[in-house]
């Protein structure tokens, strides 16, 4: 748990700043890969994966620093969810270790979401 917190720390302020919930069983990471949990190998999701070192190296490059604690297997992405019940609005998928969303969607869809 401590290692946990710790990585809490270094991540909050840097690039969220904004609520941080504890997601005990994964369930966010379950729903983006359909009820399991998108998983890689260092060696097959990194080593031979040219577009993961790419991405690797782009945000090496911008100054975004990394650490190899906890679990590292686990792939992620974003969901941007409307208020009430508009649900789920956007969904993006990491198919590569440090893939983004694009920007550009990331606005489009939050300009929509902000006039409704």
């Amino acid at each position: 748990m401590l290692t946990f917190l710790n990585q809490v720390r270094d991540f909050w302020p840097r690039y969220w700043g904004g609520v941080i919930l504890l997601d005990k069983n994964r369930d966010f990471f379950k729903a983006l890969g359909g009820g399991s949990l998108l998983k890689d190998k260092f060696i097959s999701g990194f080593v031979f994966n040219p577009r993961a070192r790419a991405n690797y190296k782009r945000a090496k490059a911008m100054g975004i620093e990394q650490n190899f604690e906890g679990e590292g297997e686990i792939k992620g992405g974003l969901f941007i969810v409307g208020k009430g019940r508009t649900g789920v609005a956007y969904q993006f998928i990491e198919r590569n270790f440090g893939d983004w969303a694009p920007l550009s969607e990331i606005i489009e869809i939050s300009t929509r979401l902000k006039r409704l």
